[in-house]
């Protein structure tokens, strides 16, 4: 009744007549003629529709009060504008970009261009100097050599000395035809390992039809014994001699240094591709010393018949062979020859005297040249040496008898 109580005191006024009526009890009718009851539904329907006109025009003033102004206006008119996500670009059409046309080359003068080249024809010499045991004889200088070229004078431009780590291929020959002469030859190969210094370069290659690269060159000597441990069962009865220096010869032409071949061989040949003839062309024209030890003189001595044809054909093609390369042959008799052998070989590649020198003769006919090296005094005089007792030492010189000019 809160309604009621609020609304009891009412004033009513009416056209015409004056005064103020007040509200009665319950019950009761006023001076309208209307019960209080009535009046009161009557109040209570005025206020509801009141209420309800008032409440219709409520939300849609509350709606458009509570809308977010949309974006256009938010948005400032300046200043930075908000990120509007992402843009796409369409790709225009390209168009294919047109065709030139094909320059021609210019024509160049070979009178305008200017090169630069550089050309040499330095060869070198090693060369050993031995007493009669073979032994290295030290302590020569540049002014102790004098070397010419077809008998022409030549003027040494380059000279060294001095110990240098060795380069070595042992080349064995490994064949069926005879186990004596296979054992012979493994026999004389192992000792050679007990004269390899750790800085030495060792290869080891065997032949028979052809030759085959067993151990490559190392400095790891348990791996070169390795190599030689391999070699027991051949697989041919062939020992083409001259085709497996061709093949070695030819692989140590990149090698530097102190370099030479080992060959421990018979000296005999079956039926290689090189002739001896042949053979001995390359071996000239290489500068890698070959050092011959034979298997066949071991067998020779000890045969009931002795050394025949055969055996001195061997020996003269391998004492040619040592010649022409610049190295020495080896003919041992017995096994307790190769320690001084080794030893010997060790020495002279180790103490080799290394020459130099430009030909006065520019040519380049590919022709062989002869060489001649002597050993002299500052006079220009035969070099005469003396041992510690005063007695003259007779020395030999050992190095290559010539070179093959290059051919144009």
């Amino acid at each position: 009744m809160a309604l009621y109580q609020i609304y009891r005191p009412l004033v009513l006024t009416r056209p015409g007549m004056s005064g103020i009526i007040h509200t009665q009890s319950s019950g009761q009718r006023g001076v309208c003629g209307m019960t209080n009851k009535k009046r009161f539904l009557l109040l209570s329907v005025a206020l509801a529709v009141v209420a309800v006109l008032a409440l219709a025009s409520f939300p849609s003033a509350w709606f458009a009060q509570s809308q977010p102004q949309s974006q256009s206006e938010q948005q400032p008119t300046s200043g930075p504008q908000p990120n509007v996500g992402e843009t796409v670009l369409v790709p225009k059409k390209t168009q294919p970009a047109p065709v030139q046309p094909e320059k021609k080359p210019e024509k160049i003068n070979p009178n305008e261009i200017y090169t630069l080249s550089t050309s040499t024809n330095l060869v070198n010499v090693d060369v050993m100097v031995v007493d009669n045991s073979g032994n290295p004889i030290p302590s020569l200088g540049k002014k102790n050599f004098q070397i010419s070229d077809d008998g022409v004078p030549q003027a040494i431009t380059n000279f060294g000395t001095g110990e240098a780590p060795m380069t070595v291929c042992m080349l064995i020959e490994f064949s069926s035809r005879s186990w004596a002469l296979l054992y012979v030859a493994l026999q004389n190969a192992y000792p050679f390992l007990n004269f390899i210094q750790p800085k030495d370069w060792v290869a080891v290659v065997s032949f028979d039809m052809k030759p085959q690269i067993v151990t490559d060159f190392t400095q790891d000597r348990g791996e070169v014994r390795a190599g030689l441990d391999s070699l027991r069962i051949p697989g041919f009865s062939e020992y083409n001699l001259y085709d497996a220096l061709a093949f070695v010869l030819d692989r140590m032409k990149e090698v530097h240094g102190r370099k030479a071949i080992l060959a421990i061989v018979s000296g005999m040949d079956s039926f290689s591709k090189q002739t001896y003839d042949q053979c001995l062309k390359i071996v000239r024209a290489s500068d890698t010393a070959i050092y011959p030890v034979s298997i066949l003189e071991f067998l020779a001595v000890r045969s009931p018949y002795g050394g025949n044809i055969t055996t001195l054909q061997a020996q003269n093609a391998l004492n040619t062979i040592a010649k022409y390369s610049g190295g020495q042959a080896y003919f041992p008799r017995f096994e307790g020859e190769l320690p001084d052998i080794y030893q010997q070989i060790g020495r002279q590649l180790r103490m080799q005297y290394s020459l130099g020198f430009v030909p006065t003769n520019p040519s380049k006919d590919g022709k062989f040249h002869k060489l001649k090296i002597d050993v002299v005094d500052d006079g220009g005089n035969p070099l005469r040496m003396v041992n510690e007792k005063g007695k003259v030492v007779k020395y030999r010189i050992v190095a290559r008898d010539g070179y093959y000019a290059p051919k144009s």
